[in-house]
C-alpha cells in the first residue's frame, strides 16, 4: 500500500498543512537576509497537499511541486485550481528526480527526507536535486534529527492527533535503537453513516547524524551556509533540538 493515498485526505483535514504554511510566511525573511533570489522557479519536493507550494506561487514564484502519492497530488491541484494559480504537479520519486538547471530554489519540509532510509537513498536525493538547480541555486529544508526521532517522539507513545465526531486518528510510535528507525502506525476510523472504517497505515522514518547529512550535501556539490534548530528565531542547532534546518548552496552540479 502507498502511504499518503488514503490518508491523504485525513491529512488535509488535520493541522499538517499549518506547518506548510507557517514556514511560507517566514521564508520572505529568510530569503531576504541570505540574499536568496525573491522569485524565480521553485521546485518543492514532497509537495503533500500543496499548501506551502501554492503560498510561494501567490508569492510570485513560477512552483513545480513532486509527489510520490496520487491522491496528495488530486488534492494540490484541486487546491490550485481553486485558487487559480499556476502551479504544476509531477509525480516522482525524490531519489530519481528528472531535472537539470532548472530551478532557482528547492524545497522540502517535515519529515519528508527521513523517509529515505538509506545513506544510499539520501544521497541519491541530493544529488538529483543538485542536477535540478542551477549553478548558485538553494536548498532549503528541515530534518528530524536523532534526538527527535529517538526521545522527543517516544515521550507519548500512543495519542489521539484528531478526534471529530466522524473521525478519529490514533498515533503509536516506537525506535529501533539498532538501526536508527523510527516507526509510526497511524490508525484512523472514519464514520460512514452508522458504520465506522478503520484504516491503517505504519510509516517509518530514519534518523540520520548531523555528519551525515551534511556528508552527503557536500558530495553532491552542495556547500551548508547554514543550519538552524528553528526556522522561527533562527537559533543554533542544539543537542536536543527536534529538528534541524538547513540552508545550503548549489556549488555545481554532479555530472
Amino acid at each position: 500500500m502507498s502511504l499518503y493515498n488514503e490518508f491523504a485526505e485525513v491529512y488535509a483535514q488535520g493541522e499538517y498543512p499549518t506547518l506548510s504554511q507557517a514556514v511560507a510566511e517566514i521564508l520572505p525573511d529568510i530569503i531576504e537576509q541570505y540574499k536568496i533570489p525573491k522569485s524565480g522557479c521553485l521546485l518543492d519536493v514532497a509537495c503533500g497537499e500543496g499548501s506551502f507550494a501554492l503560498s510561494m506561487s501567490k508569492q510570485g514564484w513560477q512552483v513545480t511541486g513532486i509527489d510520490q502519492s496520487d491522491e496528495m497530488l488530486r488534492l494540490a491541484n484541486h487546491r490550485a485550481q481553486q485558487a487559480k494559480a499556476d502551479v504544476k504537479y509531477i509525480k516522482q520519486d525524490m531519489r530519481f528526480l528528472d531535472f537539470s538547471d532548472a530551478f532557482d530554489l528547492t524545497t522540502c519540509w517535515f519529515d519528508s527526507l527521513n523517509y529515505m532510509l538509506t545513506t544510499d537513498d539520501l544521497q541519491s536525493t541530493f544529488n538529483n536535486i543538485a542536477r535540478a538547480l542551477k549553478p548558485g541555486g538553494w536548498f532549503l529544508f528541515d530534518m528530524n534529527t536523532t534526538y527527535g526521532l529517538a526521545v522527543k517522539w517516544q515521550k507519548v507513545r500512543c495519542y489521539v492527533q484528531q478526534e471529530t465526531p466522524d473521525l478519529l486518528e490514533l498515533h503509536r510510535t516506537s525506535y529501533d535503537f539498532e538501526n536508527h528507525k523510527a516507526c509510526m502506525k497511524i490508525t484512523w476510523f472514519v464514520r460512514e453513516g452508522e458504520i465506522w472504517q478503520k484504516f491503517e497505515e505504519k510509516h517509518t522514518e530514519r534518523a540520520f547524524s548531523i555528519h551525515e547529512i551534511e556528508s552527503c550535501l557536500n558530495y553532491a556539490g552542495f556547500k551548508v551556509v547554514d543550519r538552524f534548530g528553528s526556522l522561527i528565531n533562527l537559533s543554533p542547532l542544539q543537542h536536543d533540538s527536534n529538528r534541524v534546518w538547513f540552508l545550503a548552496q548549489n556549488q555545481g552540479s554532479i555530472q
